[in-house]
């Protein structure tokens, strides 16, 4: 079993000393985003836009999306990479189209309802350990969304070769879940039937599942 405090440690040191997961060290943003903000431009829905990301670790996919004219407010609950998203939002020069903010996405959210046209969920909630967090977040994005607004679910999902290899291994407490080898971090993965229950108030749009090779202790997947 393993806490909100431990894993919220165990993010402390990844952002400090990138070692397992260094896509979210880099500065592109995820794939799974800029195909959801195509998306968006596909629909005719890019202008004057403003975003929230849930979880966003040193500021890659805000940013991006900064530069393409959103207005973003991210936040996660690591001290370490909220100080370098600020200092990697300066380098970029879009100070004035994105703020970061420390916040526990566990915990009430200091947004006022209805004020955001879309939000982001790229793997955060899959890296919160309890049902109850999960459901809180999901809950607050509803509240903080406007009417008629959309959200990225972008997760792990349980056909991925990786995530089957280590729910053997390194089983957690619920199903579909593991514990990492190496740094003992809590990961969610989704079934479809788990995600279309999870999101059951919400009103799906788009599915897509995107098929790429990863590599993971030095070896593709």
């Amino acid at each position: 079993m393993i806490t909100h405090k431990d894993q919220q440690k165990i993010w402390e040191e990844e952002h400090k000393n990138p070692y397992i997961l260094l896509p979210m060290d880099s500065n592109d943003a995820s794939s799974g985003v800029s195909l959801f903000w195509d998306w968006l431009k596909s629909k005719g829905k890019t202008k004057n836009l403003r975003g929230i990301e849930m979880g966003c670790g040193k500021g890659r996919n805000s940013i991006w999306l900064a530069k393409q004219d959103a207005n973003m407010t991210a936040f996660d609950f690591s001290s370490v990479a909220i100080d370098e998203a600020q200092k990697r939002v300066a380098v970029a020069g879009v100070e004035n189209n994105v703020r970061f903010i420390l916040q526990d996405a566990t915990k009430t959210w200091p947004f006022e309802n209805d004020s955001f046209d879309f939000a982001i969920d790229c793997f955060a909630s899959t890296d919160i350990e309890s049902t109850n967090g999960r459901s809180f977040a999901r809950d607050e994005f509803l509240r903080v969304l406007k009417p008629g607004g959309y959200l990225l679910v972008y997760t792990l999902s349980t056909d991925d070769e990786f995530h089957k290899e280590m729910l053997e291994k390194s089983p957690a407490h619920e199903k579909n879940a593991f514990l990492h080898p190496t740094t003992g971090k809590f990961e969610k993965i989704f079934d479809r039937t788990e995600l279309m229950d999870f999101y059951k108030k919400w009103k799906v749009v788009e599915e897509k599942r995107i098929v790429k090779v990863a590599k993971f202790f030095g070896k593709d997947y």
